[in-house]
């Protein structure tokens, strides 16, 4: 019995300080994380956590859309590596496309599920299997005034009989062995902000967390469990549900594909920032954790999200909305009217719900329900003396948005050319309200030229000669649009479209 004993305790010693025991008594790791989840029967591939910049990359060719890129935010995304047994999704070396990484559990003897319809930058939309599940161990953003992560379900197949071609936002991609697909681009359910995120240290900017994402409870169950045991805390891990319910999960032709953002938007150290964005793909953790024998489908169901508004209209804490905001129109009507010829492209709502999208078969552009998006209509600068003015409530100002911002974008490629943030907003409509006025704050204007006249003037720049890129900036004749983000009501979701004052704008055309 004494012989008994001692071995059990030099085998509980053994297994006391093995690699993965001793991570958890000690800071989190990721090897050890792998190698757990080995053990309990998963394949797990590393993939790669990186910035995105869709206008650099459609500037160089490489991408199809910029997908209305709130220009000076910063997105970072996936790119995985395909599933084990899934063919490669191919790149076009011509134009700089390179592969999607290809999967490093491929035998011979089976026959490989269809690549994904293939996407530039390869690997950042993918299918997923309903009990596969993604790790994501990242640094949290320095601070800023705002950060999230997200699901989107990014191409759905094409409706059989249906035309896409010339319906608004639609583009085809694929072949006839992936299946042709077209954009929805839509949310899935809440994101993870920096309102909410579980994790490590006690701020919410330049600590860790873990994201974790899948559609089978069970795989998840387990993923996370390995988590714990390699030092991870529950204090840290978010884990973001897909309800495979709702989508076509799986790695079969026609299955949907999905992809994953970080936003991060006005840091307050510019070096500080550049250096996450330059550096975390070296320093976040991506992995594709696949079963090595599929398990029982256990599915989520669609998430509850917060509701949106909470009752309260943005007219009820302003003293006149109406009378100041026609104070502006006609004060700057009449000093512009005489060499001017002017429009007033009105804004409307702009940018669906994820699941209304994925419903409706339309493309969401990458909605987010932390914002509220409104749009113009496009219109032309044909002129260098062409400008646009754009005024209204400043939601910031009223509750209606942790922050707001105005965005020209040129089509088609819905490339942003020009950002203005409410944090420029302060002081500029007390020129055109009078100092007299109570709550002149509370209202902005702001004027989008090609050269400044004053300090309430942001500068467009042009495509041709652009030594950024081409879509950095926009030429005369162009079609453009203006739209408008208000991001985060105190009630956690984006503000109500039944709730605020739209932004206006005013065209202005030289005679």
């Amino acid at each position: 019995m004494k012989r008994m004993l001692i071995i059990f305790l030099i085998l509980a010693m053994a297994v006391g300080f093995s690699p993965a025991s001793a991570s958890a008594e000690g800071s989190p790791d990721p090897a050890a994380l792998k190698t757990l989840l080995e053990e309990d029967s998963f394949y797990v591939q590393q993939g790669v956590y990186r910035e995105l910049d869709t206008v650099k990359e459609a500037s160089a060719g490489r991408l199809l859309s910029c997908f209305g890129n709130n220009a000076g935010s910063a997105y970072i995304v996936f790119c995985l590596p395909a599933a084990p047994e899934q063919d490669t999704s191919l790149g076009l070396e011509k134009l700089g496309w390179p592969d999607e990484i290809a999967t490093v559990y491929d035998d011979p003897a089976v026959e490989n599920a269809p690549a994904n319809p293939y996407f530039a930058p390869g690997g950042w939309e993918y299918k997923l299997r309903q009990d596969e599940v993604i790790v994501l161990v990242t640094p949290l953003p320095c601070e800023c005034k705002y950060y999230s992560f997200i699901n989107y379900i990014m191409f759905t197949e094409d409706k059989p009989g249906k035309n896409y071609q010339g319906v608004p936002g639609m583009f085809s991609v694929g072949n006839e062995s992936t299946g042709l697909y077209h954009p929805i681009f839509g949310s899935i359910g809440s994101t993870v902000n920096f309102t909410n995120i579980r994790h490590s240290g006690d701020s919410v900017f330049d600590t860790e967390a873990v994201i974790v994402i899948g559609a089978n409870q069970d795989s998840v169950a387990a993923v996370v469990e390995d988590l714990h045991s390699a030092g991870y805390d529950d204090g840290m891990i978010n884990v973001m549900p897909i309800p495979s319910g709702t989508y076509r999960m799986g790695l079969q032709k026609g299955a949907d594909t999905f992809s994953f953002l970080q936003r991060v938007s006005q840091a307050t150290d510019r070096d500080a920032y550049r250096d996450y964005l330059d550096h975390i793909s070296e320093r976040a953790t991506l992995y594709r954790v696949t079963p090595v024998s599929e398990a029982a489908a256990n599915p989520y169901p669609n998430e509850t999200v917060i509701p949106r508004g909470n009752g309260v209209h943005e007219a009820a804490v302003l003293i006149d909305a109406e009378r100041n905001l026609e104070t502006i129109r006609e004060a700057l009507i009449a000093k512009y009217a005489d060499g001017y010829t002017y429009e007033e492209p009105t804004c409307v709502i702009s940018v669906p719900e994820g699941l209304t999208a994925y419903f409706t078969d339309f493309n969401a552009k990458g909605d987010n329900r932390d914002a509220m998006y409104l749009m113009t209509p496009d219109f032309t600068l044909d002129s260098d003396e062409d400008f646009v003015v754009i005024y209204g409530v400043n939601h910031a100002k009223t509750g209606k948005a942790l922050y707001a911002n105005a965005v020209l974008y040129a089509k088609p490629m819905l490339n942003g050319v020009t950002s203005i943030y409410d944090t420029l907003f302060e002081g500029s409509a007390t020129a055109w309200l009078g100092e007299d006025c109570e709550d002149a704050d509370a209202y902005y204007v702001y004027r989008l030229a090609r050269e400044a006249a004053d300090e309430c003037t942001a500068l467009i720049p042009y495509s041709t000669g652009n030594e950024q890129g081409k879509y950095y900036g926009v030429d005369n004749g162009n079609p453009v649009l203006m739209a408008f983000r208000s991001y985060l009501e105190d009630t956690g979701a984006g503000a109500s479209y039944y709730e605020v004052i739209y932004d206006r704008v005013i065209v202005f055309h030289k005679q």
